[in-house]
């Protein structure tokens, strides 16, 4: 699979790309359903984390997801030169306070970050990813799975849910 950048509206230099392929199975409603069921659920899937991303930059906060797919990316990068190559543009991209795209981080992660670009590893972001992660559950995820969009998305299946009394 390509990067999802271009249909996040994102413009990455080609060096970093959002998550890749995690599920290769043909979606259906009870994929599409269990991400009802719990943000891993979500988050697990190549497709849940298209919607959730358009559903994202529909409110204008698709840094953090993008933010988490980066660094999922770097997560598996095995050459050192190019590890910190992407670990230099993830910080350009998402925690420079200069980067339109800047993801909201306490002044205690933001620091920890500071000090970890002293010599990047594919750890650099480690507690960065977890706060923005733990942000998206609790927040953009209720929002997500209670939206007119995962609505529809989930209805169009046409599987009509009974309700168990």
């Amino acid at each position: 699979m390509g990067c999802l950048c271009s249909a996040l509206g994102r413009k990455y230099s080609g060096t970093v790309s959002p998550q890749r392929v995690v599920d290769e199975k043909k979606l259906d409603w009870d994929t599409v359903k269990k991400w009802s069921e719990s943000f891993e659920n979500l988050m697990g899937s190549r497709h849940g984390q298209k919607h959730f991303a358009e559903f994202l930059k529909s409110e204008f906060s698709d840094e953090n997801i993008l933010f988490w797919q980066a660094c999922e990316e770097l997560k598996r990068e095995k050459n050192t030169e190019k590890m910190e190559e992407k670990a230099r543009i993830i910080y350009e991209d998402f925690i420079s306070i200069l980067s339109p795209k800047e993801v909201s981080l306490d002044s205690k992660v933001r620091e920890l970050v500071n000090n970890n670009m002293g010599r990047p590893s594919v750890d650099t972001f480690k507690e960065a990813q977890q706060q923005i992660y733990t942000l998206m559950a609790r927040d953009s995820y209720p929002r997500f799975i209670s939206s007119t969009m995962y609505r529809e998305f989930i209805d169009s299946f046409g599987v009509k849910e009974e309700l168990i009394l």
